[in-house]
């Protein structure tokens, strides 16, 4: 049996692919609701359970269900859409989804990544990478709200929020060093860093972003970050591109670092350059160079984690 599970705001709605009679079709998103899901779906003992990925609404259940021992799967909102089309869906609700999902399951079960439980400090990595891109966005839209407050020449309005963006960027210092302090403990931060292009801040938001399951396996991360090729053919019409069915935000860090590695690690810069050289378009060749300074970095989290050593440029392994 496979179980679909729709989260909502204020409810989870339930479904399956077979006659459950035990299992409630709704409950409420509260630790009530969800410790009572948990021990149905314990009993119930289904083959596997799928929530689509909402932002940090399923993160309460997904914890419970994997600390129940059972086996779950965080499917993200772009397959279940193209699901849907797939099956020509009419209708978009609640329970409608959640059925959606439990056949999303049935069919692909097999293909699916099992997700693994969150280590207490990346979920605190998590919420602090987090907190701090919301306090850079919010950065960004003061400057410009200042910008144009110093164009119409109100001097109050400038003044607020020159206020403002000196509170922000106290607080934007402290962040970073509570992120600083957390990667200090993690035996990852040494290793990641020493690739060039890598500072703390990526370093912090691959650990971040990641999920548990993913964090050392190569093709994983980078289908997850959506740094994969799409390929795409039809009669004459035939090359890849650039998926972006993943993480914006790990996306964004490591492109970053990518315009970073090229600058200063010359075997990725050699290979830029091939990549020019062959036709390819800047923005596509520095995706590309993304793409492998991703799996480096995944292939010293892998070593971390089976205690391997690492060959690094210019160091002993």
């Amino acid at each position: 049996m496979f179980v679909g599970i729709d989260v909502g705001a204020k409810h989870l709605d339930v479904a399956t692919t077979t006659t459950a009679l035990a299992l409630p079709r709704r409950v409420a998103n509260t630790a009530a609701g969800i410790a009572t899901l948990s021990a149905v779906l314990r009993e119930v003992a289904p083959e596997l359970v799928a929530l689509e990925a909402t932002g940090n609404d399923h993160r309460p259940l997904l914890a419970a269900l994997l600390g129940a021992g059972l086996p779950v799967t965080v499917v993200s909102p772009a397959a279940v859409a193209a699901f849907r089309q797939s099956r020509l869906g009419r209708h978009q609700t609640d329970r409608a989804d959640a059925a959606l999902l439990a056949r999303f399951a049935a069919l692909h079960h097999d293909e699916l990544r099992r997700a693994a439980p969150d280590e207490p400090e990346l979920a605190q990595l998590r919420a602090l990478v987090g907190y701090r891109d919301d306090l850079v966005a919010r950065q960004t839209r003061l400057r410009n709200q200042r910008h144009a407050a110093e164009w119409a020449g109100v001097e109050t309005v400038v003044a607020w929020l020159r206020v403002d963006l000196e509170e922000l960027d106290a607080r934007l210092q402290a962040v970073e060093r509570a992120i600083r302090a957390l990667l200090a403990t993690r035996p990852e931060t040494a290793l990641l860093t020493a690739q060039a292009g890598v500072g703390l801040l990526v370093a912090a938001a691959v650990l971040a972003y990641l999920p548990a399951g993913v964090l050392g396996n190569p093709k994983a991360a980078a289908a997850y970050a959506g740094l994969h090729p799409r390929q795409e053919q039809s009669g004459q019409h035939d090359h890849s591109r650039l998926s972006k069915q993943g993480c914006p935000a790990v996306r964004r860090y490591l492109y970053l670092a990518a315009l970073a590695a090229i600058r200063a690690d010359p075997e990725l810069a050699a290979w830029y350059q091939r990549l020019r050289a062959r036709g390819k378009a800047a923005k596509s060749a520095v995706c590309a160079v993304a793409h492998k300074l991703l799996r480096r970095l995944m292939g010293r989290i892998r070593a971390v984690r089976q205690q391997q050593p690492v060959l690094l440029p210019g160091l002993a392994a």
